[in-house]
């Protein structure tokens, strides 16, 4: 028996948007003003360049970012470089490696345009509280390093890595032998960040508000100042403040090869908040 066209029209698009549902969410990299002027190139950055390119096995993240700045830096885009800094630095690059590079690319891209990448590069580098000047990188130093509150600006929480408002200060990453880092990050309401896991773990110390952590196929469990919550290697999981209450925490983790995080999915409002 043949179906009418209306019937086989509409079953088509059932099954297609059935098979919407089922793709994983893309998170959105594209900045919010690219996404305003040309959301078809903001779709193409989010689901071609980064959901697909990056995330091809042939290269690691570490690497893919190293090509990248080095190629920003060798023509001379220093409008993506900061962007591409803090997305190395969190894929396991190290400050001393993007220092060498700029340096490296001095004699093959040319003098200016590697001093062009320095004043992108020194902010980053502050932000993030870390070392500045000769002997930054060296190992076993008895210094007494003491970054004061307020000495670096709070940066935004990425939007590729959460959702609201978050805010990230007095961020540290020690260097060889040590690996611990971490940063107190803020989150206002409704805000959290993507599922990410660790390779050694974290530690989680509640400070401010009320907060909300899941691992995955877990409770949604409320955490308060006080709190001290560990997240075993390689345990995937969400945390950030309640619905209607911000939250602060001291985040801290140890790098394993140069990385101390991987970044996964966005939490969806579903996850985020069931009913």
């Amino acid at each position: 028996m043949k179906l009418p066209a209306t019937l086989l029209a509409m079953a088509s698009l059932a099954a297609s948007a059935q098979a919407e549902e089922r793709k994983p969410a893309v998170p959105r990299v594209a900045p919010p003003d690219v996404r305003a002027v040309a959301p078809a190139l903001a779709d193409y950055t989010d689901e071609v360049l980064f959901a697909d390119v990056w995330a091809r096995p042939g290269l690691s993240p570490r690497d893919r970012s190293l090509v990248t700045i080095a190629a920003l830096i060798a023509t001379g885009q220093t409008a993506q470089l900061t962007g591409h800094m803090n997305r190395g630095l969190d894929n396991g690059l190290t400050q001393a490696q993007l220092s060498e590079v700029i340096t490296h690319l001095a004699f093959y891209a040319g003098w200016p345009r590697a001093m062009s990448a320095i004043p992108v590069a020194k902010p980053v580098f502050e932000a993030r509280g870390l070392p500045s000047g000769e002997g930054s990188e060296t190992q076993g130093s008895t210094t007494l390093d003491i970054v004061r509150h307020g000495a670096t600006p709070a940066q935004p929480g990425p939007a590729e890595y959460f959702t609201g408002t978050v805010r990230i200060a007095s961020r540290f990453q020690r260097t060889d032998p040590a690996r611990v880092g971490g940063a107190i990050v803020s989150f206002e309401a409704g805000a959290r960040t993507a599922w990410h896991t660790h390779p050694l773990g974290q530690t989680l110390i509640v400070t401010t508000g009320q907060g909300w952590i899941q691992r995955e196929g877990g409770p949604l469990e409320e955490i308060r100042p006080g709190d001290v919550v560990w997240i075993p290697p390689g345990e995937k999981h969400w945390h950030g403040a309640t619905a209607t209450t911000a939250m602060t925490h001291v985040a801290i983790s140890e790098s394993l090869d140069g990385k101390n995080v991987d970044w996964l999915e966005h939490v969806t409002d579903e996850q985020y908040a069931p009913r």
